[in-house]
């Protein structure tokens, strides 16, 4: 009889477990779409092959290698001497380039990245900065089942040094790449480069960034020193990420009451309309009875 059939239709019970699974379903096809379509939108300004850039030599230049060395050990050294006296280190862009060619903590920017020149305000760096590209399955000769082809990001980028309490990074104010414009989106990722984050463990670098206060330019030189009594900023202070966190858990929690507060909706309802079944078909069964 229709009141049994409707009493006995499995769809109320299983309406929530189709609707989870469609949300893991959807959930999972937005992650994977993710990367292809970042992807997308980073063709449009990078280069499939790379433009590597002028390395300085070491040959010939070891007189002025050593004596960037003997600064830097100079430096060091007051940092860890007596706090209430300053220290402080001059380098010119030549000085950073020299850096980029002789030291190890630095030899990721090799090729990719070049100063050239100093302004009053800016680090003017040419860049041939690897990205990756859109994800593709492994070949036989690769490992991993998942892999990419990398793109470059080719052009200019004007930026100046900034201090956090452990760590030494490039602020990234404008980047310009020729016959393209880079969306906000992407610089907003792009725009701290932290160069020194793998040297935070440094026995030498590490300590040294600890103790520094500023980070700055003057007259056309990356300065950094120790001011007695000053303490380094934090570029995200621990109220702001305390602020941050706050707001993504206060999203997580109204996304999780909007989910549950609907499934308690879809179960009430099936409930109701399970036992209005039943009563249906037990009062249709009482009249047959009747009968």
């Amino acid at each position: 009889m229709p009141p049994q059939a409707t009493a006995r239709s499995p769809f109320a019970g299983c309406l929530i477990l189709i609707l989870a699974l469609l949300m893991l379903v959807s959930l999972i096809g937005f992650t994977a779409w993710m990367p292809f379509r970042q992807a997308a939108e980073i063709e449009k300004f990078t280069a499939p092959a790379p433009a590597p850039l002028a390395i300085d030599p070491i040959e010939g230049n070891e007189a002025k290698v050593n004596d960037l060395v003997a600064r830097l050990e100079a430096f060091r050294n007051q940092l860890h001497g007596d706090a209430t006296l300053p220290a402080r280190l001059e380098l010119s862009a030549e000085d950073l380039n020299l850096a980029i060619a002789a030291f190890p903590q630095v030899e990721q920017l090799r090729g990719s990245f070049r100063v050239r020149e100093i302004t009053g305000d800016a680090l003017v760096i040419d860049i041939s900065y690897k990205l990756n590209g859109r994800p593709r399955l492994t070949r036989d000769d690769e490992e991993g089942l998942v892999t990419s082809d990398p793109l470059y990001l080719i052009g200019t980028l004007k930026g100046h040094p900034q201090l956090t309490r452990r760590e030494l990074v490039l602020k990234v104010d404008t980047l310009e790449v020729p016959s393209a414009v880079v969306p906000d989106g992407f610089m907003s990722h792009f725009s701290s480069l932290r160069i020194f984050e793998a040297s935070l463990k440094d026995p030498l670098l590490g300590p040294a960034m600890a103790t520094m206060t500023r980070a700055g330019l003057e007259d056309g030189k990356m300065v950094l020193s120790r001011i007695p009594g000053e303490v380094p900023p934090d570029i995200v202070s621990e109220a702001d990420f305390r602020k941050g966190g706050g707001r993504l858990i206060t999203w997580l929690g109204i996304g999780a009451c909007a989910f549950l507060a609907f499934a308690a909706l879809m179960v009430f309802y099936g409930i109701r309309r399970q036992r209005r079944a039943e009563r249906e078909a037990s009062q249709a069964s009482a009249d047959d009875d009747g009968a």
